[in-house]
């Protein structure tokens, strides 16, 4: 039985040497690492594992499928749950982005209006791809000050983003796959819930009157909406209530206002919840958009 381990944790415990790392915000994580001689085995991650070789690569092989070697400029995805083994014998640079499945699920369906039941992350070894290559760069190759003093979580957010939709858009990667789709809210209803939340996400809104507009019990209604959409209801309010916030932040209302027209309870609440999704904090994220 694999025992559940992070990428991040087995590497911790390896030979390789962690040189920077960042945590972008509550679903992104990045880290730069070195390593030269090792051999690891990655087990069952819960994340998804998106890896860049920034330096060397020629003596990066996998020992459990023959792929051959890497290079500068060689792009891998591990999926989470998916078991490899790998060998270094030279010297190598790489950075890895972890992301979680919800983050690319949600993004699916939010943004490209994909059904994320669909939604299948490839396994990718050694992989060329001059557009996608052009995004992974600009989300590592960053001056070392900034991701030393975290000032560009909004930016490499976007470039994610970016990224999901290369990879959701192209047909290479097959992300959006044709399944029979079972469970889960019709279109209709799911549309008639999420245009009820963004009326009325500036107050409380409770679990049972969303449920009640779908026709389902409380219980079923949580797991359909999650099917649906790739959020439960929970994160779904608060996302819209982000998403209202950083439209609102464009302007010059004060913090506190903005807390509450958003549908906070307060600013404090809307600070640690803000910081907690974006990665900063309002008034940081006021500040890089204007």
């Amino acid at each position: 039985m694999l025992i559940p381990e992070s990428v991040f944790d087995t590497l911790n415990k390896s030979n390789a040497l962690l040189l920077a790392e960042h945590r972008i915000n509550k679903h992104f994580k990045t880290a730069h690492w070195s390593n030269a001689v090792d051999r690891v085995t990655y087990n069952a991650d819960h994340v998804h594992t998106l890896s860049f070789y920034l330096q060397g690569g020629e003596g990066s092989r996998r020992i459990d499928e023959d792929r051959g070697t890497g290079h500068a400029g060689s792009l891998c995805i591990l999926p989470q749950h998916n078991q490899s083994k790998w060998e270094i014998s030279a010297p190598i640079g790489f950075a890895h982005l972890y992301f979680s499945d919800e983050s690319i699920k949600q993004f699916a369906a939010a943004t490209l209006d994909i059904d994320p039941r669909t939604v299948v992350v490839p396994e990718l070894t050694f992989h060329d791809d001059t557009a996608l290559v052009a995004l992974v760069k600009q989300l590592f190759l960053m001056p070392e000050s900034r991701v030393r003093d975290h000032s560009d979580s909004l930016g490499q957010e976007q470039i994610i983003q970016l990224i999901f939709e290369h990879l959701l858009s192209d047909r290479r990667y097959c992300l959006n796959h044709p399944v029979k789709l079972t469970g889960g809210l019709s279109p209709v209803i799911a549309r008639r819930v999420k245009e009820y939340i963004q009326q009325h996400s500036n107050r409380a809104l409770h679990l049972s009157e969303l449920a009640e507009i779908a026709g389902l019990s409380d219980y079923h209604f949580l797991r359909m909406f999650k099917e649906s959409t790739g959020f439960t209801p929970s994160d779904y309010v608060t996302h819209i209530r982000i998403e209202k916030s950083k439209q609102a932040l464009s302007g010059q209302q004060p913090l506190a206002q903005v807390a509450l027209d958003s549908g906070f309870s307060n600013q404090s609440h809307f600070t640690r919840t803000f910081k907690k999704w974006v990665g900063m904090t309002p008034g940081a994220f006021r500040s890089a958009c204007n």
